[in-house]
């Protein structure tokens, strides 16, 4: 299905609510404000969310600051969780979160070397050191040591700088392909290896849209109006990201405008945000399938007990229905 029609389709959910007083939200960010998330700065600016009846307040994320805790803690309303595997950690901690749309359709997550280092796939890692964060440990690290052999002595303290990169011809570290690569060839010229773990099997949801199951319950009309527009706030964004980009500015002025337009059209050209999927079944789509996979993945590789209700940690209850021609 053409992306005209998701756009024509998104255009006429909920207006009913806008003459209602607005239900005010506060929604977290997983990271600094990027163009990976204009879409959402996006449905903000252009009034998708006060359509249907929320006044929705965006916050940054950044270093120390844990959102999945935030939402633990009842500090937020909503926040985006970067993988598939954090929606399972909550619940199996005992807190009922739930999933509600996949920004991210793939991970945008990649492994990146030098080139001339020999290092021409994943497969040719075993054995090196490898920068990774903590997080990542209970994420991809564990598919990849089952994949590929990996051992827990190859990991390196990642600090999320890439001056230690740069300086070392043999350094390995985690990135995402919708900005790190790109960072380094404006600055030194050089064009690193990029390996998207989406592509060798990592086949986890990304930027995941998550509230509380008292959210819910509590405030139902709410959720659905996150849901409808951001999915509003996607497909605009997908035609012309003017406005997203000048909100994300706002929040972060280090956001450069050929970093910005660079990171939106990778996630088109990698098929991180757009893919068959969304095509058929609109932005956010999500699946059960996907799910039940990857939760097999982390019982197999001991991340989680296989006895946690796997289909509980996401609903597609309140997804745009399925554009009609």
């Amino acid at each position: 299905m053409q992306i005209r029609h998701l756009l024509a389709a998104a255009l006429v959910i909920g207006s009913a609510g806008a003459a209602q007083a607005l239900e005010k939200l506060t929604f977290q960010l997983s990271w600094k404000a990027q163009s990976e998330q204009g879409a959402y700065y996006q449905a903000l600016a252009k009034g998708f969310y006060k359509d249907c009846g929320l006044d929705v307040t965006i916050r940054q994320g950044g270093p120390g600051i844990d959102n999945m805790q935030l939402l633990v803690g009842n500090a937020i309303d909503a926040t985006l969780v970067s993988q598939t595997d954090g929606i399972f950690h909550m619940n199996a901690a005992g807190f009922p979160a739930r999933a509600l749309f996949a920004g991210y359709q793939r991970t945008p997550q990649i492994l990146m070397a030098h080139a001339g280092a020999g290092i021409e796939s994943i497969a040719d890692m075993k054995g090196k050191g490898i920068l990774i964060g903590a997080a990542s440990r209970s994420t991809f690290w564990p598919f990849l040591k089952a994949k590929f052999g990996f051992t827990d002595a190859q990991i390196r303290s990642y600090s999320g700088q890439l001056a230690g990169w740069i300086a070392d011809n043999n350094a390995i570290q985690q990135a995402i392909i919708t900005n790190e690569p790109y960072i380094i060839k404006r600055e030194t010229g050089m064009e690193p290896k990029s390996f998207l773990l989406a592509d060798i099997g990592y086949n986890a949801y990304g930027s995941i849209i998550t509230v509380s199951q008292d959210m819910i319950d509590k405030k139902p009309a709410a959720v659905k109006c996150l849901v409808e527009g951001s999915a509003r706030g996607w497909a605009d964004y997908y035609v012309d990201p003017k406005v997203g980009f000048e909100m994300v500015k706002k929040d972060e002025p280090s956001n450069t405008d050929d970093l910005m337009q660079y990171s939106w059209k990778a996630l088109k050209e990698f098929r991180i945000a757009f893919s068959d999927d969304t095509e058929k079944n609109g932005f956010g789509a999500m699946n059960e399938g996907r799910w039940k996979a990857h939760f097999d993945m982390m019982v197999e590789q001991g991340l989680m007990k296989p006895d946690l209700d796997w289909r509980s940690v996401f609903t597609t209850q309140f997804l745009p229905k399925k554009p009609t021609n």
